[in-house]
């Protein structure tokens, strides 16, 4: 009869260094799980620094009776936006929020790698092309739930250019600074702090604070398509600059809309809005074939450290420090939903 030994060092090792790796792991999750609840935290913060910011922005105009002032004068109106809401309001506090947390991000704040033009003017087509489909989309939505639900989704409405400065103020309030302040606050504060825990995750969760900051239910539906745009072509390339621009030519369009019908008459203004929508979306799957033909869409996978599932991710992310601020953004959106 075959004789059978026990051997302490055999399988039992095994286990061991087996326990010691899944230990290991759990720890290194634990990590993971608490730095991800603190840049919500600090995300949760900025954006409930952001709400108040806009709150004593409204609450000063009050208090020296210029409220009713940003209400008729264009002028004033695009000033308070650049200063009030677009700098002092946005940017300032991601600015911040990305200088207490410069330790967590593994890459540079602003992504800016070197990209050839050729490269770059067509993944600047190709977002403006997404865009338009996106707008086209939301609008088909809109009038899909007025329809058939009878809900009308509201906006609060900018005032018209009547005078050659307020189409200037108005060009630098809704194109060139917002493009630059909200790509900042995003895709640069926001999006580089997140990547490291997945760029699909990063990608949707700030597209989601970038509509939900919008205020209404319009501006999120677009907003959040057009934030899905830019954070991945801003992964995509590496460089902020390309986002930059997509933002600033998408924003542009309505603006060169109110310019030219102050200038000339609406119906010019609505045949130049049509030849634009034509031009970007024929550049738009022009460069959407180039981008495919040289594979630019291929994903690499990479090895990643972080250990997180995707339901752990949403769980630290979205039920800590975000959902106060989260709530409070709902809230305010909802009230844009009106019954006919």
């Amino acid at each position: 009869m075959p004789q059978y030994y026990y051997n302490p060092f055999g399988h039992s090792a095994d286990a061991n260094e087996e326990m010691k790796k899944r230990l290991a792991e759990d720890r290194i999750r634990q990590e993971q799980k608490r730095e991800l609840r603190h840049i919500s935290i600090s995300m949760g913060l900025t954006v409930i620094c952001y709400i108040i910011l806009n709150t004593v922005v409204a609450f000063v105009m009050m208090m020296t009776d210029t409220y009713t002032l940003y209400y008729s004068n264009a002028v004033f109106q695009n000033c308070v936006n650049i200063i009030g809401i677009s700098v002092f309001s946005l940017a300032v506090p991601f600015g911040l929020m990305a200088l207490i947390n410069r330790r967590r991000y593994t890459d540079s704040v602003i992504p800016n790698s070197t990209i050839s033009l050729k490269k770059a003017f067509l993944w600047i087509f190709f977002g403006m092309g997404c865009c338009i489909a996106a707008n086209i989309a939301v609008s088909f939505l809109i009038t899909f739930i007025k329809e058939v639900f009878g809900y009308q989704l509201v906006q609060s409405e900018q005032l018209e250019p009547n005078s050659v400065i307020s189409c200037i103020t108005l060009f630098l309030s809704t194109a060139v600074v917002p493009a630059i302040c909200e790509e900042f606050a995003m895709r640069c504060c926001s999006l580089q702090l997140l990547k490291k825990y997945g760029k699909g995750f990063s990608v949707f969760a700030v597209s989601v604070v970038f509509g939900l900051l919008h205020g209404n239910i319009i501006q999120f539906l677009f907003a959040f398509l057009v934030g899905l745009i830019l954070a991945f072509v801003t992964i995509k390339t590496d460089s902020i600059y390309p986002a930059i621009f997509i933002h600033f030519l998408n924003n542009s369009m309505s603006v060169m809309q109110s310019i030219i019908q102050y200038a000339v008459n609406e119906k010019t203004a609505e045949n130049v809005l049509v030849i634009l929508y034509i031009i970007y979306i024929s550049a738009g799957i022009i460069s959407l074939l180039c981008l495919l033909y040289k594979k630019e869409f291929f994903v690499k996978r990479e090895k990643s450290n972080i250990l997180l599932s995707s339901w752990e991710k949403f769980v630290s992310f979205y039920c800590t420090g975000m959902i106060i601020p989260f709530i409070i953004l709902i809230v305010v959106t909802a009230r844009t939903v009106e019954k006919i």
